[in-house]
């Protein structure tokens, strides 16, 4: 899977506290390759709760540029591909949502993965500092609008099941069968 020529690159997009992040990690441990974590998660502006749509339009790009980075050290290193658990679907959610406006500039982040997984809000929301939605109702209206933009996009798969196991074997099934499909 993946020779030193030919990255993966794979996207992981859905609503807050999906499991985005835990799924990254556990499928690149699966899959050989390099994770990137979600800039904003780290950004002072997101931190402080002063968001505006310059801040995501900036922190697309710096996302594209960890992903570029990410994948120079997987080719050194021997890695298989290149996982993010953030992508542009999820600032363009984000946008539309809070401020019912597009975002502009966000075309390599947009184009970067050449399969996206979407993570459904089948799993308790938990708590954190960066978190701000728990209500079923929008989380299952802000899931609708992932589904709606992944119909208009590329290669990708839900991921739907409820366990950090079974999330992660339906991940490498899904991501086993994309390959199968650009061999």
């Amino acid at each position: 899977m993946g020779r030193l020529d030919q990255l993966h690159r794979i996207s992981i997009t859905g609503v807050e506290s999906t499991g985005k992040s835990t799924l990254a990690q556990s499928l690149g441990s699966a899959l050989n390759m390099i994770v990137v974590e979600e800039c904003a998660r780290y950004d002072a502006e997101v931190q402080a709760g002063t968001v505006s749509i310059s801040t995501l339009e900036r922190l697309g790009h710096e996302q594209w540029e960890r992903c570029q980075e990410a994948e120079e050290i997987a080719r050194k290193s021997g890695a298989s591909g290149v996982i993010t658990d953030t992508d542009a679907h999820v600032l363009m959610v984000w946008s539309a949502w809070r401020w019912n406006h597009p975002l502009s500039g966000l075309e390599k982040l947009q184009a970067w993965p050449q399969f996206t997984l979407l993570c459904s809000p089948t799993i308790p929301w938990v708590p954190d500092a960066l978190r701000s939605n728990p209500d079923k109702s929008e989380r299952a209206a802000l899931h609708q609008m992932y589904l709606n933009r992944m119909e208009c996009g590329g290669p990708w798969s839900l991921v739907d099941k409820s366990t950090k196991k079974e999330r992660l074997e339906q991940s490498v099934r899904a991501f086993n069968a994309f390959v199968k499909t650009i061999r």
